[in-house]
């Protein structure tokens, strides 16, 4: 409810009491509302459809939806005002293999221009999805190879110490003997996909340092991607 709609409603409400007409109130089920503006928890997909809502750009003719992940990529086009859409995630109830999209959205003129564009990220974990299998073996493999594209999440709200962080996030992988790469976000939470399927980043083992600017936390792992295939050793 807007500020200056409140005086009527609350007009309304005295009208009602005046005139001796009984009210009754009911309470609604509860639900479950996250409050907190850095949180994971807004860019995390919960199910196979996700609404997608914009306000629609009043200088634009027509818009291009672009959604790219790391394994697949969608695009779409809207000829007229439009200001929600349907996306299918996925064709089953759970994935198959965990992604990071970069939603954009751009608005054109009727000349072609570019008017104005909207963007945001999803993730789709399978931790979201229910039940997710759980390793509680210390020292096992499976926690430090990786054989696919990586889903990494990121939050300042880790450590149990008041933080000065506010803007940004670093995360740093550096191959030992070979490249080094540097990923900047503009928020503290959120989630980052790294593509290793068909990339220069190739195989080996994996240095990750991740950081908060105007934090002195750092978190680091060692990731080892093994070569595809089978591997036999003969003596």
């Amino acid at each position: 409810m807007k500020a200056n709609d409140r005086w009527p409603a609350f007009a309304s409400t005295i009208i009602i009491a005046l005139s001796g007409i009984s009210v009754s109130a009911d309470y609604s089920a509860p639900v479950l509302v996250d409050a907190a503006y850095r949180n994971k928890h807004w860019m995390t997909v919960y199910t196979n459809a996700v609404p997608l809502t914009w306000d629609w750009n009043t200088n634009a003719a027509n818009a291009t939806l672009a959604i790219s992940g790391m394994n697949s990529a969608f695009a779409t086009n809207f000829a007229a005002v439009t200001s929600n859409y349907i996306w299918q995630v996925l064709e089953t109830s759970v994935p198959a293999v965990e992604d990071v999209y970069d939603l954009t959205l751009t608005f054109y003129a009727t000349s072609g221009a570019t008017v104005g564009a909207l963007t945001s990220r999803l993730a789709v974990v399978t931790g979201s999805f229910g039940q997710t299998p759980v390793n509680p073996v210390d020292g096992s493999r499976s926690w430090s190879q990786v054989k696919s594209n990586v889903v990494i999440p990121y939050d300042v709200s880790w450590p149990e110490a008041p933080t000065n962080a506010t803007a940004t996030t670093q995360l740093v992988i550096a191959k030992d003997g070979g490249a080094a790469g540097t990923n900047t976000y503009a928020n503290v939470a959120g989630y980052m996909g790294w593509k290793l399927v068909r990339s220069e980043w190739g195989y080996g083992t994996f240095d990750l340092t991740l950081s908060f600017p105007g934090s002195t936390n750092i978190w680091t792992a060692e990731l080892t991607r093994p070569m595809d295939g089978t591997m036999l050793r003969m003596q």
